[in-house]
């Protein structure tokens, strides 16, 4: 799969700026993209503290790349609202900037925001039809404007009458999540509906790149979706499949999940995932006060992480009972050296 692109997911609260820089620093080479977790684009004209330092370059800038692979993503429910934090972060030299169009979570959607625009096509319509003729996407130097959707609220079929939108406009990037809004993130992904959905907005000129997004936690999975798309796959250069899939879970479960699917191999060690959690634990320390905070920070993580080793409920029972760094440490060096470890 070397032509294939990988990105890492945006997931609130986890992949934040300490985490998108440990993990390139070590394994970025196969990855392609980092996209932020949501920032809100409120009526207050005003980002959240821990929202903006996220994107802030001070954060972000240890990668002299990063205006190209760090993507912000913006939550908005008007044209307004996501011009003005769209301009925010290209005055701060990135890109391209997401529109979310995705998020599940039922206090995001009752607000008509994430995947809760999917439910008033007119009105997404109009929607995108205001941020593209805006300034800030027709001057010489705009920035490119990418979305990240699912296929609809409750029914997959809701996504013919959104490609048929975004066809219209000039979006450099189309991620779709092959389920529905009330799937959350259960069940199988909607393949099919997906390859129906990538075949509707090409038929309606649609030119934006394809990125797929779902459940791809291995090269089993990988070679599977390549199976059932490969109608898409073999379309011509103008109207190719897909260029890239997204990586959530499975990145955070194995961080070398990309490194895997491009060669065809299982690569983690045991070596690089010690080292791995360590500059984690050390990042989040220097703005974390408390050992404990920083434990729960890092049990985030664990319980992804976890899935690398045999019989291992009781040092991970050791680890979430840690109050202090020394305790959390030396429960992480009892699960490497009692526990089995799996690539």
């Amino acid at each position: 799969m070397a032509s294939m692109k990988y990105y890492f997911a945006p997931m609130e609260g986890i992949t934040q700026y300490t985490l998108r820089n440990t993990h390139r620093a070590m394994f970025g080479e196969y990855l392609s993209k980092y996209y932020t977790p949501f920032l809100s684009a409120p009526k207050t004209r005003k980002f959240k503290k821990r929202e903006k330092n996220d994107i802030l370059p001070v954060n972000n800038d240890i990668f002299p790349d990063y205006t190209d692979k760090i993507i912000p993503q913006i939550l908005a429910n008007s044209a307004d609202n996501f011009l003005w934090a769209a301009k925010e972060i290209a005055d701060m030299g990135y890109k391209e900037i997401n529109l979310n169009l995705g998020c599940p979570v039922a206090t995001v959607v009752t607000k008509h925001k994430g995947s809760g625009l999917l439910s008033d096509p007119d009105y997404l319509d109009n929607m995108l039809k205001e941020i593209t003729a805006s300034d800030l996407f027709t001057r010489e130097d705009h920035p490119k404007f990418s979305i990240k959707t699912r296929l609809g609220i409750t029914d997959d079929s809701e996504a013919d009458k959104l490609m048929e939108i975004f066809a219209r406009y000039p979006i450099s990037e189309l991620t779709i999540h092959a389920r529905v809004q009330k799937d959350f993130y259960r069940g199988l992904p909607r393949i099919e509906a997906f390859k129906r959905a990538v075949e509707v907005y090409r038929e309606n000129g649609g030119t934006a790149d394809i990125c797929y997004n779902g459940d791809i936690n291995s090269i089993d999975d990988q070679n599977r979706l390549m199976d059932e798309l490969k109608d898409l796959s073999s379309a011509s250069e103008d109207a190719p499949g897909i260029s890239a899939i997204m990586l959530g879970r499975g990145l955070l479960s194995n961080p070398a999940l990309a490194r895997d699917l491009a060669t065809g191999s299982s690569t983690l060690t045991e070596t690089e995932l010690k080292e791995y959690l360590n500059m984690l634990y050390s990042g989040y320390e220097t703005f974390i006060q408390e050992d404990r905070n920083v434990i729960f920070k890092m049990l985030e993580h664990w319980a992804f992480i976890n899935c690398h080793f045999d019989n291992s409920d009781k040092c991970l029972k050791a680890i979430r009972k840690a109050r202090s760094k020394g305790e959390y440490l030396a429960a992480v060096r009892n699960i490497f050296s009692t526990c089995n470890f799996i690539s």
